[in-house]
């Protein structure tokens, strides 16, 4: 009973879409979430010369999805991007040798991963999974979480393999700063930024489980952040009254790595609209609530652009 709380996450890149390989790296998660297996069981009524009752049930489309929130590390978040993202461009960091940066684009071909869970007794693997969108979401005093979105395609027992967690350290508040029209914006005191790549499970006759996946309906790139109100912060206001675009970046700079780099973490929506701005009467400091959406920008050619700075060479 007290191996209850000894759980694993792990995970590894596919060839093949849904053709599980062993995982061959971890990563912490916090005590929530995980994926589920939901089997949508049907019950069948039928009428044999009495009133309508259940006579037996059949197993109906199979779903495995779920999320983990786990802190952003600087290294393996990488995999959890790729995957909904779908390209990376890796390049050597200017000035260095063994420091590289990802940047992160979207495509419509995306890679799949197996995902081992294990919860105590209960090891399984989940193969063809896709993140299918993720959340951000940084706060003062807090460090800053990355939760990944979950689809699978099968699911089976396996034997937990040994844990291959990274020892690159995670982002945390006073490393994270915003820019609004690329301009740092000092008032900020929380921000959130949810993508969706739209992509989803598809199912055909002859199993239970998924056959093909698919974009429906496209993908998209919201958010919101809280900042403390002043002339600056009065301009978000303006703007959003103005039906105003503005560009709008959360940027995490980490430790030191190769000769002058660091670690970084750079999140870019490079036109975003404004949806709502709210300030509320309060006892304590004044906010301004802002919402944005954020939409295709022709002059980047690019709805969201990531870019990761670490010392892995490629994904």
């Amino acid at each position: 009973m007290n191996a209850g709380i000894l759980s694993q996450i792990s995970f590894a890149k596919e060839t093949t879409w849904g053709t599980a390989v062993t995982p061959n790296k971890s990563v912490a998660v916090r005590p929530t979430g995980g994926i589920l297996i939901k089997e949508n069981v049907q019950v069948i009524p039928a009428i044999k010369g009495q009133l309508q009752k259940n006579y037996t049930a059949i197993k109906g489309k199979v779903a495995y999805e779920g999320d983990f929130t786990m802190d952003a590390f600087a290294d393996y978040i990488g995999h959890f991007l790729l995957s909904a993202l779908g390209l990376d461009t890796p390049a050597t960091h200017s000035g260095e040798s063994i420091v590289y940066d990802h940047v992160f684009t979207e495509a419509a071909t995306k890679p799949s991963y197996t995902i081992e869970q294990a919860i105590d007794v209960n090891t399984r693997r989940f193969a063809g999974c896709f993140i299918t969108g993720f959340k951000l979401a940084g706060k003062v005093g807090e460090m800053l979480e990355f939760t990944p979105n979950i689809m699978a395609k099968t699911q089976a027992s396996s034997s937990e393999i040994t844990g291959a967690f990274t020892t690159v350290p995670a982002f945390n508040f006073a490393q994270l700063q915003v820019k609004i029209g690329g301009s740092v914006l000092a008032e900020v005191e929380s921000f959130e930024l949810e993508y969706k790549s739209g992509l989803n499970m598809v199912y055909a006759l002859g199993s239970n489980e998924p056959s093909f996946n698919a974009i429906e309906g496209g993908s998209t790139v919201s958010g919101k952040f809280d900042l403390y109100l002043d002339n600056t912060a009065l301009t978000r206001l303006t703007n959003y009254l103005a039906l105003t675009n503005e560009s709008i970046e959360l940027i995490a700079t980490g430790g030191a790595i190769g000769n002058a780099a660091n670690y970084v973490f750079d999140v870019l929506v490079p036109k975003a609209f404004y949806t709502a701005a709210e300030s509320k009467i309060t006892d304590n400091h004044n906010l301004l609530s802002v919402s944005f959406e954020g939409i295709y920008d022709t002059v980047t050619s690019k709805l969201i652009g990531i870019t990761l700075t670490n010392l892995l060479a490629t994904y």
